[in-house]
């Protein structure tokens, strides 16, 4: 088994279309189910000498247990076991599978024999588990097991985990080792690689390109031109800003049951109007918060968004990206250029600390977005790689230690405040590294290294078990 380097995890890996409200909770568990309904499908396709009737059984264990039907983790097991995928299907349909399945709890699969039924129930089949399996401790706090069973016998089991920002990975069931996956694990020799922000810097100054060349000719390698990346990239951009004027538009109170109100219509209204007192200049300083909160409001209520880099910290980026391209009338290509080096940042952050709340609280969250939105608004504006590596280190620095709370397991309070006030900072961060010559005291590699350590110590109550801290109300 290769080891997942960051030149490894691709744009287009940290940067997923999806379906709200969490990454790891609702993008990774539907990952995982349809991938789990690809192998049943394979496994049964031959099948048709006589009569089978089998049943998938699904365990959720650790965080995916504790704030699962916040996160609406059943909703997106049942929709990927039908068959629905988080980027192709509209949310409309992905939240219509559980019903279809409580009204008839039989898969649908084009190609196996009527012979051959596969059942699931949502509300029999699905069992939410604790902080160990099998007696042993999980291998990661959103563990889960797929069962495919013909009576009392398994006919095939797996475990799944969801390591955040819709990245999942399997576990070997004999050694017990997670086995990397959403990332090109396999050898290349690539023309500039690098696992350390030092040595991506190095990179850049040695060779004399622009941080997004660097990227871009390492993908060139692995068979993704550049036409073809910015295409994508481009698709990206498209779904955020989409995102914004869905929330700008849409009020209401949030589903899930705390009664939290839109306030991002409302808020864009009198910024536009000017109504409000603001500790700007200009009401306009709101632009960031605004964009924001409409984000994470949309994510709150199931609908598209993208992972940048999880679907917790899902406006951070879009606000950052959103504002300065009406500040500066960026071009596409110019965003595109900040979402490659965005990506760098979620990638270093993926493989030396997580992304995931639930492993290290939300530093591996908003706390990253932050950075990554740092990394690319100074990219954008014309700075360095080291004013880049910089602001990112600015924008993990001043998030660690942020615990992952939410209140009912809701991606709501305090998590759409959150994006918010990280969108700000990321600015800030951007702002104070552009005004420097990119050389600091502490490196991105170290806050990384902090960061992962800050994690362990962290009680797990605060780590996405809506055990602690605000959660408790």
């Amino acid at each position: 088994m290769n080891p997942v380097r960051a030149d490894h995890i691709s744009p287009l890996d940290m940067f997923k279309i999806g379906v709200g409200p969490s990454s790891s909770h609702t993008v990774g568990p539907m990952v995982a189910a349809l991938q789990f309904r690809k192998i049943i499908g394979e496994l049964l396709e031959k099948k048709a000498d006589k009569n089978h009737n089998y049943t998938v059984k699904v365990e959720l264990y650790g965080s995916l247990s504790a704030t699962g039907t916040g996160h609406q983790t059943d909703g997106a097991v049942c929709g990927g076991l039908y068959g629905y995928s988080p980027k192709e299907t509209t949310p409309d349909e992905i939240w219509s599978a559980t019903d279809k399945l409580r009204a008839n709890p039989i898969l649908p699969f084009e190609k196996l024999s009527a012979k051959v039924k596969v059942s699931f129930h949502p509300d029999q089949d699905l069992a939410w588990l604790s902080w160990t399996m099998d007696g042993r401790p999980l291998p990661h706090p959103n563990t889960m097991r797929f069962l495919l069973k013909e009576g009392e016998n398994t006919v095939s089991e797996q475990i799944i985990l969801s390591v955040g920002g819709g990245f999942v990975e399997p576990v070997d069931l004999i050694t017990w080792e997670r086995q990397p996956a959403g990332a090109n694990t396999t050898i290349f020799d690539l023309p500039y690689p690098y696992n350390s922000a030092a040595e991506f810097v190095e990179q850049c100054n040695q060779s004399k390109l622009k941080p997004w060349q660097i990227v871009i000719a390492n993908e060139a390698v692995r068979g993704l031109s550049e036409i073809d990346l910015r295409a994508r990239l481009d698709e990206i951009l498209k779904v955020f800003d989409s995102c914004i004027e869905r929330g700008l538009k849409t009020e209401g109170i949030l589903p899930g049951g705390l009664n939290v109100k839109r306030r991002a219509k409302a808020l864009h209204e009198q910024m536009l109007a000017g109504t409000k007192i603001s500790v700007y200049a200009s009401p306009e300083g709101l632009k960031p918060s605004v964009y924001a909160i409409a984000v994470n409001e949309e994510n709150a209520a199931g609908g598209r968004v993208v992972t940048a880099p999880t679907n917790g910290s899902s406006g951070l980026i879009p606000a950052v990206f959103r504002t300065l391209k009406e500040l500066h009338n960026l071009s596409n290509e110019t965003l595109q250029n900040g979402l490659i080096v965005a990506s760098v940042i979620g990638a270093l952050v993926k493989v030396h600390a997580s992304i995931s709340g639930a492993e290290v609280g939300c530093q591996g969250e908003v706390g990253t977005s932050c950075a990554m939105a740092a990394a690319g608004a100074v990219t954008m504006l014309g700075g360095s790689a080291d004013q880049s590596e910089q602001a990112a280190e600015i924008g993990i620095e001043h998030h660690l230690g942020m615990t992952c709370d939410p209140i009912k397991g809701l991606v709501q309070v305090p998590c759409i405040e959150r994006n918010a006030m990280g969108a700000v900072k990321a600015l800030n961060a951007a702002e104070l590294a552009l005004a420097c010559d990119g050389q600091h005291l502490i490196s991105l590699d170290r806050a990384l290294e902090v960061m992962k350590q800050t994690g362990l110590d962290m009680n797990q109550k605060y780590k996405e078990t809506a055990t602690g801290g605000l959660a408790l109300g």
